[in-house]
Order: structure tokens, then C-alpha cells, then sequence
């Protein structure tokens, strides 16, 4: 791994030479900005107020200035750190998801966050999280980061209940991003950014160039253009690793994770425990174009087509292995190797459409406007779309053990051991192996029409939707290449059996590969009733058929209460309907190998161990069967104030209920289980995991928010923006005692076994903070804006162990946490606009454990991240 580390003096230069090669740099209006601040946060925003007046939805909008002042550059950083509700933590040492790692909302799985793009439905990623995805093992959300931030206009984020429009599945939440679609001269943005921890060498140096341009075409058409690139380069706080490395008692004197006394040559630390070196490109584009005019009461036609294109190269490693391990060859690597993963993930969209009866709806679809039909007549949207995700999968600075220590030529013997017989493989190893890829796949056709119907009854005319929707998901496996999962036979450098496949992550095997399809069909339709002056009541629907699980009906009952010209009260229920994935159900990914035959000195037996899909025999051996969809159960009340100008205040409660939620089982070893070990005794099968509708979830709490603004004389105003977010998840578990169901898995011994146990229980409820909490203050005067904000992140607790007896120390307290952000915007011409900023200021970190013999520093699973003080800054020009 190159050394990355530079100066601040270098930071200073670099910062200096973007913004001197910067032809242009790209920022919202500045009338623009100052609309779209703190005080843009709750459902009561001047931004598409009118809209949201019409909803009984809890709807928060972040705008494109918001996103860009965090300073973060992934979407999926900048939600976990403006939405308090959202949980992104940056996993480590996780295969594929150290690449595209999982979001979440109000502390349940990925898949359970719907996300949209202007109103359509988006595909998820093809990763599956068997590791590292924290509390919902084997989930495939959304890949956040796969969407430019200067394509934004705003996000709309519904929480909770979620749309039967768009999907029952949207179970925690609905997250719409809207698309920029106006006219503007080319704007371009130049950022530079750098960590500069305290106790840690400066490092992760990122370097980010995007542009946008609204294009006029014809009469009254639009086509936005966004382009972006980021580069960043490594984040390590690993601690050194005092093992012996070459040769036995070679160990390096190692105190806090700093090397006191070398003993051997090899260079500390050997470990990532970061992120690592990414690059990223995305093209989106988005067209509005009206094809009829407005002709009296008959509204007018527009066609509209919006997509990207977006491909990713994360690179990221895991274990480190040592030069005297046997599955090394030290005449390869002399002082031992960390494997690492270079993950290529292409993520490709398009929807087309035609709408009419729109001539103020653009972006089309919002949350925001369902039943909103045009005053005049029927509005119609006919669209059809479509959305693949591809990640592929190399492995480098590895090697296969069993195919021996020639990379020039073949050497491994095959299963009879001799060289040169018939059932030689006939592959030299490597050092760098493909090892097969994953694809996810999704087609949508979509009809929606609407109108409001005159009555006579209530307080206003009724707002009718209806739909129809028509989609097929798909879901690929390719193979690795031969040498990435063989096994040569090869006996490793002390003489005993050598591991299978690449170190450390093999090769999918071809019967591992193949192609699996599902299609549904669904109809809804919505409708919004003032039944008083200040009474709306909303009632939805949606039946779904699927062609491999049947058919579910799925609604939503919601009212909105103006209780006065300042005060709003909403409630709503609902229910929900998520099918498995298909990668849930197909996916497996397994490694074959050998090991010394107790019974017969000198023989080897044959094992699996890994992830199976749950038809196969040896996962129904153990009680693997189909997987059945998840119900849920959603209620949530709130109100809205504004008690005083420019004062919004809103609170949420909600409680979701899941029965059935899809989960990734334990990894169940025979050697712990007699019961396991006679279950697969005609397998070959050691150690497997499979999905199963393991759990029933609840999830409740408060979100809660409030903005104020004042101007301070003629050009001067002061914001005040605050939300917070408690919240619980609970699991099933005898009695709801989590207490009880560790000791329960402590007593069971061979006598039985459980595919999820009291740890998993633990994970899933206090892996991530009760409490989070984001505060921001806003000073602007004629050019110059000074920001300053503070992220709380509540208390996490960690089950060290299960099956340690009542030990005193078995849960461990990750302390509260608060950091601190600032920036500083000046015009400095008329269109040009400098940023300097800071995240986490004081350079704060999550409480320090030193895992894994003090090499894996803090948790990944830490909300608050572990890459310390990171300094900024961004020229933008229009």
C-alpha cells in the first residue's frame, strides 16, 4: 500500500492549485442557497410548502444546499449525518460490502428504505451483506453513493408507513431524490478535502470535480447534464500487529498498537482497518420536453426521460496473512500478504415517460402530490423504466495455497498427489484472481391516472389515483475464474493440507452461478377526502401478485387535522408487504477444502463451509425452507407548529411491527452441535448459513424537529435549525429478555441449536445509538456565511461473548459522542464562491476497544465513524 500521508502545508498548495486550474466551479444561485437552509427542514418549508400543505404525510426536505454544505461527498455520508433516523456505518474487513455499504432508517434493514428517483422506484445493489451488515445480515438495499450530490435538486424523505403508489415494501420510510431540471449556465465544483486526526497520520486525502448544465430546448424543454469524479485515497487506523510473523518468536514489542521494538522486517501496520482507495465517476442526465400545448381545459403532454450512469473502483482488504502461515508461500510473498479486494461496481438507469395534465408538476410523481390531479380533467403518466447493478470482484495480493509455489508454471499434483498424471490441474497460481461478479436486474412498465372529482359533499373536491404496474426482477451469479476456487492438492510448506481458493474471499463456483427471475403485477389507487374545512383524509390501497409467492392487499388510512392556521396534527396506520429478494433466495457462496481424517493418518476428508441457498439439500437438511415475504404493521402521530413567524417545530412518534423479517443465520458448525454434526452426516457440509424468516421486529420512537430565522437589519439573517431522532428496535426473544435467551443458548450445548441467538438478539437492538441528535446555526451577511453544526451520537452497547458464564465485563459501553462541524462561504466575485470547512472539528472518536490483539481499533459498526478531524475546501463558480 502506498503511503499517502501529506502536510498541511501540502493540503494548503493543493487546495491552492484546484482552484487555480478551475476554469469554472460549479454552486447553486445564491438566492437560491439562502432559500434552502436550516430553516428548509420540516413539512412546513417554503420549498413546495403548497404541496406539502396537501399531505398528511411526515415529510422532511433536504435541499441541494444542505447537501453540499456537510462537506461529505457520498450521498449515503451525507444522510447519516443530516438525518438523524439514518444509520451508515462504514464496515470494515467485510468482503463486497466494505464496497457498497448498507443505509438505514429508524433502525431497521436496508430493504426495508424504498428509494425513488423523481418518483420512480429504484433497483438495489447486487451485493449481498453476508458480513458486516450489521444487524440485518444478508440485506441488499440501494446503493446510495451511486448518485451524484450536484445532481440534486432535493430529497424527500417519507417517513415511515410508506406509499402503497410506489411498493408495500417501503416499511421504514420512503426516500425520494429529485432530480435538478431548470434551465442554468454550466456550473462546476472543485473541492479538495484531507483527515488530520491527532493521534494517527494524516491520510484519506479526497479530491472531487463535478459539473452541471440546463440546457433550453425548444419550447419550454429542459435537459440537466451532471457529470462528477471523486478520488480518495486510503484511511487506515489500524493498530500494529504483535505476532510473530516470519519465524517463531520474531514478534515485534508492540504497546497501544505503537511498534516499541521491531524484530522483524515487516512493516507495521499490516492491517486496513479504514476505507480504502476509491475512485468514482457517474454521468446523469434528466429531460422534460412538452410535445402538445395547454389547450383550454385538456392539458398538455410532456415527455420525459431520466438515468445515469455510475462506476465505482473500491479497493479494500481484509485479514492479513502471515509469511509462516501455511496458507502462504513465502518464496510468493516473503513477509506475508493482505489480501484485498478490488471491487468494480457499475450501476446503469433509465425511465422514459410521457404525462399529461401536468403543466405544474414537474419531476413528476413526488410522494408530495399523489392524488394531486391536475384542476383540469384527468393527469395520466405512462412510463416504463429500467435499472441493472453489476459488481465485479477481483482479488490481488493473494494466492491459492493448494496450487503451490509456482506462479511461472503448474506444480499442483491433483487429488492422486503425483505431478504429471491425468488429474493435474494444470494452473500455475497468482497473485491476482478474478472471482466471478453479481447482477441485479429490474424492469418496471407504470400507468397512473388521476383527478379531482367535484362531489358535494365535504369541503372541497376528492382527489382519486389509480395505477397499474407491471415488473420483473432478475438476479445473476457469474463464476470466478478455476484457479480463484480449485484445489490443487498441493500440501502446504510444513507438509500438511493446504487451503482451497483464493485467500481470502474464493471464487463462486459454477454450481454456485445461474439466473433467477421474478414478475408481479400491481394495482392501487389513493385517495384524498377534505371531509371539513380542516379535515383531509387520505385512503390508499394496492394489491400485489407475484409470480413465485402469490398475491397480498396492502393499505393506508391517514387524516390531517389543521387544528389551527399555526397548528397541524396527522396520524396514520398501515400495513405492508415485502417479498424476499431474489438474492436471498438464490444466492450462495461456499468453499470447498481438506482437512486431515482423524480416523486414518495420512487421509484427507473433504468440507464446505459457507453461505447455501435455502433450496439446496444441505440447508433443507437443517430446516432451510422457502422463504416467505414480511408483513408489517406501521402506525405513527405527529404534529406541526409554527407558533410564531419563521418558528416550525414538528414531532413524530411511529411503531412498525415485522413478522417474518429475512435474516442470515448464524454460522452453524458441527463440531458445536451433535444434533448438526447428524443432520449433515451425508453432506460434506462443516459449516453453513442460510436465510430464514427468523424474526419478528418491532420498531418505535420520536422524531423530532425545529427551525428559526430572523433577519438582522437589510442584508443579514440568523438560522437555527435542530432534529433528533430516539429510537428502539426489539427482536423476538423469550419473554423479550435478552439475559434469557443468551443463557438459554449457553445451556442448549449439543442438545439442539439455534440459527439466531442471543448475540445476533443483542446486535440487532443496540447495535447502533438510541439517541442521535444533528444541531446547525447559520450566520450570512451580504458575501460572507459562516455555518456552524454538532452531530450527538447516543451511547452503543457491545456483547463481548456468549457462553462465558456470568461475567461482569460481558457488555461493554461505547460512550456518547458529539462532534463539531464549521464553514466559512465568501463571494469573492460574482460568480465565484470559496468554501473552507471542517468536519468533526476536536477530532472525536468512538470509544477505543483494540479487537483482535489491539489491530482492530474501534467498532465499525461505531455511527459516528472512526476517520477523525477532516479539513476541506471548495471553490464554485457558475
Amino acid at each position: 500500500m502506498t503511503d499517502t500521508r501529506i502536510s498541511p502545508a501540502r493540503f494548503v498548495l493543493g487546495t491552492l492549485l484546484v482552484a487555480g486550474a478551475a476554469t469554472y466551479s460549479a454552486a447553486a444561485p445564491r438566492a437560491a442557497e439562502a432559500q434552502a437552509g436550516p430553516s428548509g427542514r420540516t413539512a412546513l418549508d417554503t420549498l413546495d410548502r403548497a404541496a406539502h400543505e396537501r399531505t398528511n404525510a411526515s415529510i422532511e426536505i433536504l435541499s441541494r444546499a444542505e447537501l453540499l454544505e456537510t462537506g461529505q461527498a457520498e450521498l449515503a455520508s451525507v444522510l447519516g449525518e443530516l438525518l438523524p433516523s439514518a444509520y451508515f456505518p462504514r464496515r470494515q474487513v467485510a468482503d463486497l460490502t466494505s464496497a457498497v455499504r448498507p443505509f438505514q432508517l429508524r433502525g431497521l434493514s436496508p430493504d426495508h428504505t424504498l428509494v425513488l428517483l423523481n418518483g420512480k422506484r429504484r433497483h438495489a445493489t447486487a451485493v449481498v451483506h453476508t458480513l458486516g451488515g450489521g444487524a440485518f445480515p444478508g440485506a441488499s438495499g440501494v446503493d446510495m453513493n451511486a448518485l451524484p450530490l450536484q445532481a440534486i435538486d432535493h430529497l424527500e424523505v417519507v417517513r415511515g408507513g410508506g406509499t402503497t403508489r410506489h411498493g408495500s415494501d417501503a416499511i421504514a420510510g420512503v426516500i425520494d431524490v429529485r432530480l435538478r431540471n431548470t434551465v442554468s449556465a454550466p456550473e462546476f465544483i472543485a473541492s479538495v478535502g484531507h483527515h488530520f486526526p491527532d493521534e494517527w497520520d494524516d491520510d484519506g486525502l479526497r479530491y472531487d470535480l463535478s459539473g452541471n448544465w440546463g440546457l433550453g430546448i425548444g419550447g419550454g424543454g429542459v435537459l440537466n447534464l451532471t457529470g462528477a469524479f471523486s478520488q480518495r485515497e486510503p484511511v487506515n487506523r489500524a493498530g500494529a500487529d504483535g505476532r510473530d510473523q516470519v519465524l517463531p518468536g520474531d514478534a515485534d514489542f508492540v504497546d497501544g498498537g505503537v511498534v516499541i521494538r521491531k524484530h522483524n522486517e515487516v512493516a507495521q501496520p499490516n492491517h486496513l482497518w479504514g476505507d480504502g482507495e476509491s475512485s468514482n465517476f457517474m454521468l446523469f442526465a434528466n429531460l422534460e420536453l412538452p410535445v402538445t400545448a395547454v389547450r383550454g381545459d385538456s392539458g398538455g403532454a410532456e415527455l420525459y426521460a431520466f438515468g445515469g450512469y455510475s462506476r465505482r473502483r473500491e479497493l479494500h482488504s481484509d485479514f492479513f496473512v502471515r509469511s509462516m502461515d501455511d496458507r502462504n508461500w513465502p518464496g510468493i510473498h516473503p513477509l506475508g500478504f493482505l489480501p484485498s479486494f478490488d471491487t468494480d461496481a457499475r450501476d446503469v438507469s433509465l425511465v422514459t415517460g410521457l404525462r399529461g395534465g401536468v403543466e405544474d408538476r414537474r419531476g413528476g410523481g413526488s410522494e408530495t402530490e399523489i392524488g394531486d390531479a391536475s384542476r383540469r380533467g384527468w393527469s395520466w403518466d405512462l412510463n416504463a423504466q429500467y435499472g441493472a447493478n453489476r459488481v465485479d470482484n477481483d482479488l490481488f495480493d493473494t494466492l491459492n495455497p493448494s496450487l503451490g509455489p509456482c506462479l511461472e508454471s503448474a506444480c499442483a499434483p491433483g487429488a492422486d498427489g503425483i505431478p504429471g498424471t491425468a488429474d493435474d490441474p494444470g494452473i500455475p497460481n497468482g497473485t491476482r484472481f478474478s472471482t466471478g461478479a453479481l447482477e441485479n436486474h429490474q424492469f418496471l412498465a407504470n400507468a397512473d391516472v388521476g383527478r379531482r372529482i367535484e362531489t358535494g359533499f365535504g369541503a372541497g373536491p376528492v382527489s382519486l389515483a389509480l395505477g397499474a404496474t407491471f415488473r420483473v426482477d432478475g438476479y445473476r451469479i457469474l463464476a470466478g475464474e478455476p484457479a480463484s476456487r480449485i484445489d490443487g492438492f498441493h500440501p502446504t510448506q510444513s507438509g500438511g493440507v493446504a487451503a482451497a481458493g483464493a485467500q481470502r474471499f474464493t471464487g463462486f463456483r459454477p454450481e454456485e452461478t445461474g439466473s433467477w427471475y421474478r414478475s408481479s403485477v400491481g394495482l392501487h389507487g389513493d385517495v384524498d377526502a377534505p371531509l371539513a374545512r380542516r379535515l383531509l383524509v387520505s385512503a390508499t390501497g394496492r394489491y400485489e401478485r407475484f409470480s413465485d409467492l402469490g398475491g397480498t392487499l396492502n393499505g393506508k388510512l391517514a387524516l390531517r387535522l389543521a387544528l389551527s392556521g399555526t397548528a397541524i396534527f396527522r396520524a396514520s396506520m398501515s400495513t405492508g408487504f415485502r417479498p424476499p429478494a431474489l438474492s436471498q433466495s438464490h444466492y450462495g457462496h461456499v468453499a470447498a477444502g481438506r482437512r486431515a481424517d482423524p480416523d486414518e493418518p495420512g487421509a484427507t476428508l473433504g468440507f464446505e463451509a459457507g453461505t447455501f441457498p435455502v433450496d439446496a439439500p444441505e440447508a433443507r437438511a437443517v430446516g432451510a425452507s422457502p422463504l416467505r415475504g414480511e408483513r408489517s404493521r406501521s402506525v405513527g402521530a405527529g404534529f406541526a407548529l409554527t407558533p410564531a413567524d419563521e418558528l416550525h417545530i414538528t414531532v413524530d412518534g411511529y411503531a412498525t411491527e415485522v413478522a417474518d423479517a429475512v435474516l442470515l443465520s448464524n454460522r452453524l458448525e458441527t463440531g458445536a452441535s451433535g444434533l448438526l454434526e447428524l443432520l449433515l452426516a451425508d453432506f460434506a457440509a462443516e459449516s453453513i448459513r442460510f436465510f430464514s424468516n427468523v424474526v419478528d421486529l418491532r420498531s418505535y420512537g420520536i422524531d423530532a424537529g425545529i427551525t428559526w430565522g430572523r433577519r438582522l437589519g437589510d442584508a443579514s439573517r440568523l438560522e437555527f435549525g435542530a432534529s433528533v431522532n430516539w429510537g428502539q428496535v426489539r427482536g423476538r426473544c423469550p419473554d423479550g429478555n435478552i439475559a434469557a435467551c443468551v443463557k438459554e443458548n449457553e445451556a442448549l450445548r449439543d442438545e439442539s441449536f439455534r440459527i439466531y441467538d442471543g448475540f445476533d438478539v443483542f446486535f440487532l437492538e443496540e447495535g447502533r445509538p438510541d439517541w442521535r441528535g444533528r444541531f446547525k446555526t447559520r450566520f450570512t451577511s451580504g458575501a460572507f456565511e459562516f455555518g456552524v453544526g454538532a452531530n450527538v451520537y447516543g451511547a452503543q452497547e457491545e456483547l463481548r461473548s456468549v457462553g462465558v458464564g456470568e461475567h461482569p465485563h460481558r457488555i461493554r459501553l461505547l460512550e456518547p459522542k458529539v462532534t463539531f462541524d464549521a464553514g466559512v462561504h465568501i463571494d469573492v466575485a460574482e460568480r465565484w464562491r470559496l468554501t473552507v470547512g471542517g468536519e468533526n472539528l476536536f477530532d472525536a472518536f468512538p470509544t477505543r476497544v483494540d479487537a483482535f490483539g489491539g489491530i482492530f481499533t474501534y467498532r465499525s459498526f461505531s455511527a459516528m465513524g472512526f476517520n477523525g478531524r477532516y479539513l476541506y475546501a471548495r471553490l464554485q463558480a457558475s
